[in-house]
Order: structure tokens, then C-alpha cells, then sequence
């Protein structure tokens, strides 16, 4: 019997990976959101990847509607299997801890702590719920092919193919944990299918600073670093990853190769564009 599967947010980064790589397992059918069409009553296993990331600042309302009111909606319109909400480890900046069970603090009158401030409001509906297969995953920075690029690595490598250098807002020191998409995709089906657990950090485990990824990027494509008088440092506790390798034996791929090989895929996207 066919297993099924729902990905909601099945246009976006993430998701759209998600989809492909569950297409490609033997015995499961996927359903997605892209359609437009309504969805039916159960959803099978869903994966709900539906989030602002880079713009939260400009659509607040947008923001907290994707990260917690649709979430709502679901719970109260349809059935599900299980149910596996893609969260952030952003959600542990500025504090002590990146354990799942670190007390998480944030700020509400700061506008940079709304987007952390939605994120646990929306793993706090999951967390609550009564079905134990409802399960949180918090996700560090994903590392993968991003069309149009947004996030921070695709971004500053698109930028150095136009421009034959980064230009660089935050320190050198600064420093991020940042997981392959392959890995994600290849985890999120298994938490969702056996989980143990109710939350779970899908990540590296480790930090790698900016100076690290932009020295691979400068090597690898040939151009120049410049970096903004006085730009500030970011910072954020480490990821534990020992809760998903204790239970699925989880070893996170290098992240330095695939920055390479994204330059790699990003040089290749760019001469097909311009028909080379």
C-alpha cells in the first residue's frame, strides 16, 4: 500500500527539493499545494514548509499568518499521520544554548526578534498538540541550488559571478551552522516516519565562519573580498545535532565541499542562461 505524503509550501526552497526527493522513494505518493485545487480531508504524512525568511521585515502580518495562523488552519480543517512543522534554529540567537530543550527568550518590542518570536509561536501549536506524531524540526542555514537566490551563501555567490567580488555586511568572524539540502531532504521523511521525538534540530552541528566561506568562494571563482568598516558579528550557539544522530545515526556532510560545488552549479547556471 502507497504511502502518502503532503508537502504545503511545495513552491519554495525547501520544499520544492522535498517533493522531488519523495517522488523518487519506491511506494510514495505526494501530494502538493501548487496546484491551487483543494486539498482533501486527510493529508497522509505532511510536511508543512510553508515560511518568510529573508523579507519578514516588510510582511509581519504575512510572517506570523505563514508561521502560525495556517498552521491553525490545518489542525482544524484536515487529518494527517503525522505532521512535521520546519522551524529554525534561529530561534536559539543571542541565547546560551542550541540544545532542543534551551529556554528560548526573544525580545517583542524588537522588530529583528519577530521572525524567532513567530517560529515559537507556531513549534509552540505543534509541541502542544495532542498527537504525538506532530514533530517540530528545527533547520539551520540549508546549503542547496536556490532559484532566485535569497539566502546568504547563494546570494554573495550570484553576487561574485556579476561582479567579480563580495561585498561582505557582517564581520569575518561571524560564523552560521549550515546543513546540505540532501541531508534535509533525506531526514525529513524518516523523522516524520519514525520519530521518536516531538522536536529535533537538523543541522551541521558545527559553525562555519564567513571568512571560511568566503575564502572558498574567492578561490573558486577568482574574484575579490571586500568587507564593511566596522560590520557587525553574528552570533549563534551551536546546533546539537546528538538527539538525530543517537536515533537515526545522522552524519552531516562537509560544508566547505558543497560551497565549492555550489560555485560550481551556479557557474553552470549562469552559461546555460547566457546559451554558452
Amino acid at each position: 500500500m502507497a504511502v502518502a505524503c503532503t508537502v504545503l509550501g511545495s513552491r519554495g526552497f525547501v520544499g520544492s527539493h522535498l517533493v522531488s526527493h519523495l517522488q523518487s522513494l519506491p511506494g510514495v505518493e505526494v501530494l502538493t499545494d501548487s496546484t491551487g485545487e483543494a486539498l482533501p480531508g486527510h493529508l497522509g504524512h505532511l510536511f508543512y514548509c510553508i515560511g518568510v525568511t529573508t523579507d519578514f521585515r516588510n510582511s509581519l502580518h504575512g510572517t506570523m499568518h505563514a508561521h502560525v495562523g495556517k498552521v491553525m488552519d490545518v489542525f482544524k480543517m484536515h487529518a494527517f499521520d503525522s505532521f512535521t512543522y520546519l522551524s529554525s534554529t534561529r530561534v536559539y540567537e543571542n541565547g546560551s544554548s542550541g540544545e532542543e530543550a534551551a529556554s528560548l527568550s526573544s525580545a517583542p518590542s524588537r522588530l529583528n526578534d519577530f521572525y524567532k518570536i513567530s517560529k515559537i509561536a507556531g513549534e509552540a501549536l505543534c509541541l502542544t498538540h495532542s498527537a504525538s506524531t506532530v514533530r517540530v524540526v528545527r533547520l539551520s542555514n540549508v546549503l542547496g541550488l536556490e532559484l532566485p537566490p535569497l539566502t546568504f551563501v547563494p546570494s554573495i555567490i550570484c553576487d561574485a559571478l556579476k561582479t567579480g567580488r563580495i561585498d561582505l555586511e557582517t564581520a569575518l568572524e561571524s560564523a552560521k551552522d549550515y546543513i546540505a539540502m540532501e541531508d534535509v531532504v533525506t531526514m525529513l521523511p524518516k523523522i516524520a516516519f519514525k520519530g521518536e521525538q516531538r522536536l529535533y534540530n537538523l543541522a551541521s552541528g558545527g559553525q562555519t565562519t564567513h571568512e571560511q566561506i568566503t575564502t572558498e568562494i574567492c578561490n573558486a571563482l577568482g574574484v575579490s573580498l571586500r568587507v564593511k568598516k566596522d560590520a557587525p558579528r553574528s552570533h549563534f550557539p551551536d546546533a546539537s545535532i546528538a538527539r538525530v544522530q543517537r536515533e537515526f545515526d545522522f552524519q552531516p556532510q562537509e560544508v566547505l565541499p558543497l560551497v565549492r560545488r555550489l560555485c560550481v552549479q551556479y557557474q553552470d547556471f549562469q552559461r546555460e542562461k547566457r546559451g554558452l
